[in-house]
């Protein structure tokens, strides 16, 4: 499925999740508990925002305007970091989550062979393979002699 697929099923699906998420939290600890937590993991992710520096979000944004969104890994130093307060900074507890797996380094290194094998081009299958592009004088055209033959009936031998 293409990125552009994927982004626009997380931008319809994720806040109905998160909205299930909050309710369920809410459920099983409170109202009250749940809107200090959802506060205090905003707070934790600006905090860690200003931690990992003005250094890490210029990185950061020289790999993306070089070479798009596909130059970012989470094994560049300070991207890990950089995602992950956004992520706690966004409302939600699915993005507090996700954010803090990028916090826990094992996680990270597992999200990153992740994601680094769903971007690997795959070997396409099926009728595309059997495609050969040739140019016009390249190739010419042979009559199908199976096309002026007559079909024997299914029933005869």
């Amino acid at each position: 499925m293409s990125l552009v697929k994927w982004i626009f099923i997380g931008l319809v699906v994720l806040p109905a999740a998160e909205l299930i998420a909050l309710i369920l939290v809410a459920a099983l600890i409170g109202w009250l508990a749940t809107i200090a937590l959802f506060l205090a993991t905003s707070v934790v992710g600006l905090l860690l925002l200003r931690r990992s520096g003005r250094a890490d979000l210029a990185r950061l944004r020289q790999a993306f305007a070089h070479g798009g969104a596909r130059a970012i890994r989470l094994e560049t130093p300070g991207v890990a970091s950089v995602l992950g307060g956004i992520l706690l900074l966004f409302p939600g507890f699915i993005t507090d989550a996700l954010g803090a797996v990028l916090f826990v380094p094992a996680l990270r290194r597992w999200a990153a062979g992740k994601l680094a094998a769903s971007a690997a081009p795959r070997p396409r299958h099926g009728r595309g393979d059997r495609v050969i592009d040739l140019e016009p004088g390249e190739w010419h055209r042979i009559p199908d002699r199976r096309r002026g033959r007559r079909r024997k009936p299914s029933g005869e031998a």
